[in-house]
C-alpha cells in the first residue's frame, strides 16, 4: 500500500513538473512581448490562462490617466455550452482558453434572426465583414448562419455594395468577395441549390463590373482599396470619390481575379464548360496586369494602387490584405510568393495595413493592425511554407485577444493598444473568425 502511494505520489509530481515546464515554454519572443505556453508578457502587463476556460489580465490602455483606466476587462470565464463545436486542444493552455474565447464570441455574434452581427458595438449584416469572416471560418464552423447572412446581402439578384466612398458602388468594388465566401460554403455543404443560386447572382454582379469598373486599357479593376474605405486614412488629401473610382488597388483586383477563378470552377460544377473558360480568361488577364503594373522589382513586394488623374502612378506603400491575398489566391507564382513574406514591412505588434504611414493621420487603417487581416497573413505564410512568419502572426493574433480579453477589430500598429484608434469594437466578427 505504501508503495502505491509513493509512486502514485511520484506520477503527481511528474505530471505537475511537465505542466509546470509546458507553461513556462516560450512560443515566441521579441523586444515588444513574449509568449508562453499559458501566458502572454509585454513590459508590466501579463494576460494568462488560468484553465482552459479562463483567462486573467491586468492590461490598462496608456490612453488612460492616473485619474482613470481605460482596460475591457480583467478576467474571462467560458459561460456558454459551446460543445456543438469543434473542440481545441493542445500542450498549451493559453492557445485553447483562447479558441474558447474565439468560439464563446462567435456565439454572441449570431443574432436573433440566424444572421452575423458584425460586433458588440455594431449590428447588421456588411457584406465585406459576412464575407471575409467566412472565407476565415465561419463557413466550417456555421454554414447555415453564412448561407442566411450572405443571402441578406443580395438585391435584383446581384450583391450589395453596401459601404464605401462615395455612396458605395462603383467608387468601391470589394462586394465580389461574396463570391469566394459563398463558394466557400458550397466547398463546406456540397448543397447543388446553393451553388445554381449563386452562380447566377455572381454572373450577374460579374457582368456589371466588366461595364462599370473593368479598365480595358490596363487590365486591371478599378475602386477602392478592399475594406481601407476611410477617404485619407489610405488616400492623399486632394483624392475626391472620383479620383478613388478611377484607383486600381491591390486587395481589390486580387478579389476580382479570385471571382472570376470561383466562377470559372462553378461553371464546371455546373457542367458550363464554355462559361469556365471566359471567366479563367477574365482572371488571366488581370493577375498579368497586377504583375505588370504593381508589382514592385526593387522592393520585393507589390504596391498599394495607381492613382492619378492625367497619368497613373504606383503609390510604393505595401498593403497587408491584397499582399496577403496574392498568396492566399495563388495570384503570384510559389517562389514570388516567399519573396513577398521575407520583403513586406512588418513590425513588432503584427503586420501594418499600409505601409508606411500616412503623417499627421490618426490610427484606424493607418499606423493599425487589424487581427482579421493578420490571419489573412497567417494563411499566406502556412502556404508558401514560411514557418517564421507563421508563427509571429499566430503571436500578433494570440498578443491582442488574450490581453484585450475580446477579439478587438484593430490596434494601434506603433505600440499595440485598442485604444488609440478613431473607432473599435470588441467581440468583432472577422477578427474572432481568423
Amino acid at each position: 500500500m505504501k508503495f502505491l502511494k509513493s509512486t502514485f505520489t511520484i506520477l503527481l509530481f511528474t505530471i505537475s513538473k511537465m505542466s509546470m515546464a509546458q507553461d513556462n515554454k516560450v512560443l515566441y519572443h521579441s523586444d515588444a512581448y513574449t509568449i508562453y505556453g499559458n501566458r502572454v508578457v509585454q513590459g508590466k502587463y501579463m494576460a494568462k490562462a488560468v484553465s482552459a476556460t479562463e483567462l486573467e489580465s491586468n492590461y490598462e490602455s496608456p490612453a488612460g490617466s492616473k485619474k482613470s483606466t481605460v482596460k475591457t476587462a480583467s478576467s474571462w470565464k467560458l459561460s456558454k455550452d459551446i460543445s456543438a463545436f469543434p473542440q481545441y486542444h493542445s500542450a498549451f493552455l493559453l492557445p485553447d482558453a483562447l479558441y474558447n474565447l474565439a468560439i464563446e464570441e462567435m456565439c454572441n455574434a449570431v443574432e436573433s434572426d440566424s444572421t452575423f452581427r458584425t460586433g458588440k458595438e455594431w449590428s447588421g449584416v456588411w457584406t465585406r465583414d459576412i464575407s471575409y469572416s467566412i472565407i476565415l471560418s465561419m463557413a466550417v464552423l456555421q454554414p447555415k448562419v453564412a448561407m442566411y447572412s450572405l443571402m441578406r446581402k443580395v438585391k435584383n439578384n446581384r450583391v450589395i455594395q453596401d459601404t464605401g466612398t462615395g455612396g458605395a458602388y462603383p467608387v468601391s468594388s470589394d462586394r465580389m468577395i461574396w463570391a469566394v465566401a459563398a463558394w466557400e460554403v458550397y466547398k463546406v455543404t456540397g448543397d447543388h441549390n446553393w451553388l445554381t443560386k449563386v452562380y447566377e447572382i455572381v454572373k450577374n454582379s460579374v457582368a456589371d463590373d466588366v461595364k462599370n469598373v473593368y479598365d480595358t486599357k490596363t487590365g486591371l479593376v478599378r475602386g477602392e482599396s478592399s475594406f481601407l474605405d476611410w477617404r485619407e486614412q489610405t488616400y492623399p488629401k486632394w483624392m475626391q470619390p472620383a479620383d478613388i473610382y478611377e484607383s486600381e488597388c491591390l486587395g481589390t483586383n486580387a478579389v476580382h481575379y479570385q471571382v472570376n477563378m470561383v466562377l470559372a470552377e462553378m461553371a464546371t460544377a455546373l457542367t458550363d464548360q464554355t462559361a469556365s473558360e471566359k471567366y479563367k480568361k477574365q482572371a488571366e488577364k488581370i493577375k498579368s496586369s497586377i504583375k505588370q503594373y504593381l508589382w514592385q522589382a526593387d522592393k520585393k513586394y507589390y504596391g498599394q494602387y495607381l492613382y492619378g488623374r492625367n497619368h497613373k502612378t504606383l503609390s510604393p506603400r505595401s498593403e497587408a490584405l491584397g499582399e496577403a491575398l496574392m498568396i492566399v489566391f495563388n495570384v503570384a507564382d510559389a517562389s514570388t510568393q516567399k519573396t513577398i513574406l521575407q520583403n513586406t514591412p512588418v513590425n513588432q505588434f503584427g503586420i501594418p495595413c499600409i505601409y508606411p504611414q500616412i503623417p499627421e493621420i490618426p490610427p484606424y487603417h493607418n499606423n493599425a493592425v487589424w487581427p482579421f487581416v493578420q490571419s489573412f497573413w497567417a494563411m499566406a505564410a502556412a502556404k508558401a511554407g514560411d514557418e517564421s512568419s507563421l508563427v509571429q502572426s499566430i503571436s500578433a493574433i494570440y498578443r491582442p485577444a488574450a490581453m484585450f480579453l475580446t477579439n478587438k477589430e484593430n490596434f494601434v500598429s506603433s505600440n499595440g493598444d485598442f485604444a488609440g484608434t478613431q473607432i473599435n469594437s470588441s467581440n468583432m466578427l472577422w477578427s474572432l473568425s481568423g
